[in-house]
C-alpha cells in the first residue's frame, strides 16, 4: 500500500489542510492518507492549543474517501518529534510505501529536525507550497517530491484573525458549541484596550451569574464575546451593514449604536451556531430590549460595572448590582440616560420605551 502521513497541530483544521490532503491523494495515488494531530510542536511552544480530544473530533467531522486519523502522538503526551511518529508507522506497516507530507516553508528547517538522516531513509518527503519560493537545494538533498498545488491562503492564523471562512460549518459549529478559541480570537481582532475590557466584563459577569444561581459559564461566555464586533462597527460601517443584509436583512436599517450588538450577534448565531440565550445577550448588551432574561441583565451590566470602567459612585452601584440585579439595572440604566443627554443624544421612541420599562 501507498501511505501518506500528515502531521500538524491542526489547531483547526481548516479548508486547506483538506485540499492538501486531496492534492496528494490524487498525486501519489495513495490508498490512504493518515492526519497525525500533534500533542504539542517542539517548533510552537508557545502556542495555544485546545485539547488533542477536541482536535481529534474536529477532525473526524472533515473527513474524506481515504483519509484516517492517529491518535498517536497525542496519546504519547509531550512534544512530538517526528522520528518517533515515522518509527511507529514503519514498524506498523512495515512492507508498505510510506510517504510524509510538510510545507515548503519547513525545507529550511529540516536540518534541525531530529535525526533528519535518518527519517528521509524510512520516508519520503511529500511537499506541498506554500508560496512560490522553493528552496530547491533542500528538495535535492532530501530526495523530497514537490505537489504543483495553487497557494492556499487558509490557515488557522487567518481564523484567528477573524476569517472564519477559513474553516467549514461543521468546524465554526463545534467550535461554537464548545467556546473554544473565543478568547484568542478576541486577542487578535480587538485592539488592547477593547480585548481587556472583555475579559473584565467574564471576570464581573461571573460574579453576578453566582449571586443569581445562573449558569457561570453561560455568562462568562456571553460577556466576553459581548464586543467581538466592535473593531468590525467601528472601522467600516458599510462591510458591517453588508454583513447583517446577508444575515438578517430585516434588521438592515438599524441605527449605528446597534451594529456592533448586531453583528456579534451575526457572528455567534448564524456563523458559530451558538444557543440563541447567549447571542440575545450580546444583540442587546447595548440597547436594551422590552423583554429582558436574567443573562441579559448580567450581560448588560458586566459591560457596565466591570474593573476599568471609572465614574463617580461606581463601586457603590457595582455593590447595589451584586445585591439585587434589578435596583442595579435601574440606576445603571438612569446612569446612562443622564450621561447621554448630557452628550446630547436624542434617543429614539424605541430606546425611550425601553428605558421607562426598566427604570419603573
Amino acid at each position: 500500500m501507498k501511505i501518506c502521513l500528515f502531521g500538524g497541530s491542526f489547531n483547526p483544521i481548516h479548508k486547506g489542510h483538506i485540499k492538501i490532503a486531496k492534492e496528494a491523494i490524487n498525486f501519489l495515488n495513495l490508498d490512504k492518507l493518515i492526519f497525525i494531530p500533534c500533542q504539542k510542536n517542539p517548533f510552537k511552544k508557545n502556542n495555544y492549543y485546545v485539547s488533542g480530544e477536541q482536535r481529534i473530533e474536529m477532525i473526524n467531522l472533515v473527513l474524506e474517501n481515504k483519509m484516517e486519523i492517529s491518535d498517536f502522538e497525542i496519546k504519547r503526551q509531550g512534544f512530538s518529534y517526528t522520528i518517533d511518529t515515522i518509527k511507529y508507522f514503519k514498524n506498523k506497516y512495515p512492507n508498505d510505501e510510506l510517504f510524509f507530507i510538510i510545507g515548503s516553508d519547513n525545507l529550511t528547517k529540516l536540518s534541525k529536525w531530529k535525526n533528519i538522516d535518518q527519517i528521509v531513509r524510512m520516508v519520503k518527503f511529500v511537499v506541498f507550497k506554500r508560496s512560490n519560493k522553493i528552496n530547491k537545494t533542500n528538495i535535492k538533498k532530501y530526495n523530497c517530491l514537490l505537489i504543483n498545488n495553487q497557494i492556499y491562503n487558509e490557515s488557522s492564523t487567518e481564523f484567528l484573525n477573524g476569517n472564519f471562512e477559513v474553516l467549514s460549518e461543521k468546524i465554526l459549529h463545534y467550535i461554537g458549541k464548545e467556546k473554544i478559541y473565543f478568547e484568542n480570537i478576541l486577542k487578535n481582532i480587538l485592539d488592547e484596550k477593547r480585548y481587556l475590557h472583555s475579559l473584565h466584563a467574564r471576570n464581573f459577569a461571573i460574579e453576578l451569574a453566582k449571586v443569581n444561581n445562573y449558569d457561570v459559564n453561560k455568562a462568562a461566555f456571553a460577556a466576553l464575546v459581548h464586543d467581538i464586533a466592535k473593531n468590525i462597527a467601528n472601522n467600516n460601517k458599510e462591510k458591517a451593514r453588508n454583513i447583517i443584509k446577508k444575515y438578517e436583512p430585516q434588521r438592515s436599517q438599524i441605527e449605528d449604536y446597534k451594529l456592533h450588538q448586531e453583528i456579534g450577534y451575526i457572528i455567534l448565531k448564524h456563523i458559530f451556531n451558538v444557543e440563541e440565550e447567549i447571542a440575545h445577550a450580546v444583540r442587546v448588551h447595548t440597547s436594551l430590549d422590552i423583554n429582558l432574561n436574567i443573562l441579559d441583565k448580567i450581560v448588560y451590566l458586566a459591560d457596565k460595572l466591570c474593573q476599568g470602567r471609572k465614574y463617580p459612585g461606581i463601586q457603590k452601584t457595582r455593590e447595589i448590582a451584586l445585591k439585587n440585579i434589578d435596583q442595579g439595572l435601574k440606576l445603571v440604566i438612569n446612569q446612562t440616560i443622564l450621561f447621554n443627554k448630557e452628550k446630547g443624544i436624542i434617543f429614539t421612541k424605541e430606546q425611550e420605551e425601553i428605558y421607562e420599562k426598566w427604570t419603573k
